[in-house]
């Protein structure tokens, strides 16, 4: 009996260590935010940022869904964009690259001369999960 017991033991191992997940990979990182000093009206912002999904679940074929987050840090509510698809439909790549982010040039909110902000940007894949949060650094605006 207790030989038994081993080997229903051995044989439940043995499938729980097959049915392994593969871990999933979403991740951003910002590479470059240029400038860092404007006017306000006068420039726009640009924001490079490397991505990586591990199934290439990134962007909507429905372009009415906004999967792109950027939040000014003076702001309550972000602002969200489009992405395309990165991937042929029903197919599962791996993906990785660059998004070159570019934001209107954002003005002062106060009475001040200069107001500093920064950008939190994230993406959502098409499974409903969101990338890490990056900041960009601080971006001085004067009048």
């Amino acid at each position: 009996m207790i030989k038994y017991k081993y080997i229903i033991l051995f044989f439940t191992l043995i499938l729980m260590s097959c049915n392994k997940e593969k871990e999933r990979i979403f991740n951003i990182t910002l590479i470059e935010t240029n400038p860092t000093e404007i006017q306000e009206f006068q420039e726009n912002i640009t924001v490079d940022i490397s991505y990586e999904h591990s199934e290439g679940f990134m962007g909507f074929y429905d372009p009415d869904y906004l999967s792109l987050e950027v939040k000014d840090s003076r702001l309550t509510n972000p602002d969200f964009y489009h992405l395309i698809p990165l991937n042929p439909p029903n197919n599962q790549l791996s993906i990785q690259g660059i998004i070159s982010l570019e934001i209107d040039a954002p003005f002062i909110l106060g009475n001040g001369n200069q107001e500093t902000l920064y950008y939190s940007i994230r993406i959502q894949d098409r499974e409903g999960d969101w990338s890490n949060n990056i900041n960009t650094p601080l971006i001085y605006v004067n009048k």
